[in-house]
């Protein structure tokens, strides 16, 4: 338990020395990079200031994958390092700190020498004395068996040797790995409940595979993507990284036509040319880790619109209509889809 607790500290240490700095960092990049995005808004395409702001994602994934070597320009280096942290599991690292005696290195005796030696050497620890036998204070705490015995361990030696408490630092560290355990099981289930919901959506009738078909070779995708058919008023998503399925509600052809159905294929399969969904599920997986960070939610919310403005200019290049019309058609669908998609479908897709 005191070497749990020894290391606990050591590690709540040297986590802290990391994520100071690295939340620093993440602060100011942040800021500048949402400040540039809003004043670029209106001059500079939509796709261009969202792979800027998706930037942040990949500074927040890389850094802690340098700190395992980190360059001498890095900030967040030394004893705050991801390496420094994993070496601390080394069964050295308790002795290294003083917690625990440290095994004495038994050298083998010299053969040349067949007669033992004369004189007495005092440990390094004492000064070097006139005497030859042990001091009365050594004398009280060896045995009187043997010369070589090792001392006693008073009682109060070994009372006065408690565990010490866990540090702050180490507090900190066991409250972010309780937090990442606690949030990533909870995605993870929504997560796998939404999938199993996904496998129950019916699939989509022949006439809508055929608009499928004729839509993903217009916008150039060559792989598989399926398409199934969600109950009426739900609101239109994609969903699956290396199989895709696009979800439309039952009303949306019958009710608006099939150019509306067209133009929402046409902007799902956009977020699949435009590797959106692992955009996302990067997004995920880094608000698990940066729980503590505020800012995150504020990351995710403007990729999420970049996300979309981006979708909508690959779609206008792609089918050449104008921009209004495009538009227009949207914000008709918009009005028969009266459900919000739950919040675990965010985790598994893009709705």
């Amino acid at each position: 338990m005191e070497t749990i607790l020894t290391q606990v500290n050591m590690m709540g240490k040297a986590f802290v020395g990391w994520m100071t700095p690295m939340l620093l960092t993440s602060t100011v990049l942040i800021g500048l990079v949402l400040l540039i995005e809003s004043v670029l808004r209106g001059r500079v395409r939509a796709g261009l200031r969202y792979w800027l702001v998706t930037c942040i994602l990949a500074y927040l994934v890389l850094i802690p994958l340098l700190s395992f070597n980190p360059p001498s320009t890095h900030w967040p280096t030394g004893g705050g390092s991801l390496m420094a942290i994993l070496r601390l599991w080394g069964p050295q690292s308790a002795y290294a700190e003083g917690s625990l005696d440290a095994p004495s290195r038994v050298e083998d005796p010299d053969p040349t020498s067949l007669t033992p030696s004369r004189h007495t050497h005092a440990p390094l620890s004492q000064p070097t004395t006139e005497q030859s036998g042990p001091s009365p204070s050594e004398a009280t705490q060896t045995t009187t068996g043997g010369a070589g015995e090792r001392p006693r361990t008073s009682s109060s030696d070994t009372t006065n040797r408690v565990w010490g408490p866990v540090s702050w630092q180490g507090t900190v560290f066991v409250l972010w790995f309780v937090g990442v355990v606690v949030v990533g099981g909870v995605m993870i289930r929504r997560a796998v409940g939404a999938c199993r919901r996904l496998e129950s959506v019916p699939a989509a009738n022949n006439l809508m595979n055929d608009i499928l078909i004729y839509c993903r070779k217009r916008m150039g995708i060559h792989g598989t993507v399926t398409l199934k058919v969600g109950p009426a008023g739900s609101r239109p998503a994609v969903c699956g990284l290396l199989r895709p399925v696009i979800i439309v509600p039952r009303n949306l052809a019958p009710t608006l036509g099939s150019r509306h159905l067209r133009d929402v294929l046409f902007h799902q399969l956009a977020h699949i040319k435009r590797h959106d969904l692992w955009v996302n599920l990067a997004q995920n997986v880094l608000q698990a880790l940066y729980f503590y960070n505020p800012l995150i939610l504020v990351v995710n919310a403007a990729i999420r619109r970049l996300r979309e403005e981006a979708a909508n200019e690959t779609v206008l290049a792609t089918i050449g209509d104008p921009d209004h019309l495009y538009a227009r058609r949207l914000t008709e669908v918009e009005t028969i889809t009266l459900r919000d998609p739950p919040p675990s479908l965010y985790l598994i897709g893009i709705a």
